[in-house]
């Protein structure tokens, strides 16, 4: 077996970890078990909140700090201690969804803490997933929430054209002084502190004495994922992963529907020093 105790192997979760049936399979699971017991190091690096990811969370062999909310929380699962929490500068956070409430009405806008979400519009367009999922949140107005931290904000849409507006509309609210914008899925824009991402969460866990000798490789397939890709050590596209992180990324692996966690540990891992030399014959 493959002695794995030098290495730190932190993931994305939908679109990497998660397949497009939205399951982890298998495959995947005896691959990380396996992994874990050789010495490795994994870790969890997503979007989600942790509420969210619980279907999943106890079935992975998690045995360091993991990262939610793209960057804004760094969270103990195995002992349910949140390391660090990053959150929004309210008064222009708030100035720009006023507006956004009277200019995209018919999208799901999203503002989590720590311990749960809110969301302020109407019920009518809410986020397929919140129903499937059996997440739980609380419909608020906007103007109750001031006083809360808010570690990010997330909108829902199918039209592409609302997307580009916000982006668009964020940029002429000067969002950029306060917030990090992006969209982390064809459906989701969303904020987050100007000083949070998953990559800066990554250099926090690369700081601390026990992991600073590890070798880090993130995977990952959204855009939001560049920085955790460029943060590491080595970084791993999903083949099903956006252009924008494939071109960042050291190596590019199998789709997330090809147990894409089992080829990173059994085919990439060991043959890092090859497929590098590889990569940069071709570049």
């Amino acid at each position: 077996m493959t002695d794995f105790s030098n290495i730190f192997l932190i993931s994305d979760m939908d679109g990497t970890l998660i397949n497009s049936k939205s399951q982890i399979s298998t495959i995947n699971k005896y691959a990380l078990n396996e992994f874990t017991k050789a010495g490795g190091t994994f870790a969890v690096a997503t979007g989600r909140t942790l509420h969210s990811c619980k279907q999943y969370i106890p079935e992975l062999p998690i045995n360091a700090p993991s990262i939610f909310y793209n960057g804004t929380i760094l969270q103990d699962t195995n002992n349910n201690v949140v390391l660090k929490t990053l959150s929004l500068q309210t008064k222009i956070l708030f100035n720009f969804l006023k507006q956004c409430l009277i200019h995209c009405p018919n999208t799901c806008i999203e503002l989590h803490t720590k311990d749960t979400f809110h969301i302020i519009t109407k019920e009518e367009f809410d986020d397929p997933v919140i129903k499937r999922e059996n997440l739980s949140y609380i419909r608020s107005n906007l103007d109750d929430l001031y006083d809360l931290d808010i570690l990010k904000v997330q909108f829902y849409t199918t039209n592409t054209h609302t997307i580009s507006w916000l982006h668009n509309f964020a940029k002429s609210m000067e969002m950029d002084k306060i917030a990090k914008y992006f969209t982390s899925w064809s459906s989701y824009f969303e904020l987050i502190p100007k000083n949070a991402s998953k990559g800066i969460m990554l250099d926090n866990l690369r700081k601390m004495p026990m992991y600073k000798d590890k070798i880090f490789i993130a995977v990952g397939d959204f855009d939001n994922d560049i920085e955790m890709l460029l943060f590491a050590d080595y970084g791993i596209a999903a083949q099903n992963a956006t252009q924008n992180l494939k071109q960042v990324a050291d190596i590019i692996g199998v789709s997330c529907d090809e147990h894409l966690l089992f080829h990173v540990i059994n085919k990439i891992i060991p043959n890092l020093d090859k497929l590098m030399i590889t990569t940069l014959q071709t570049a």
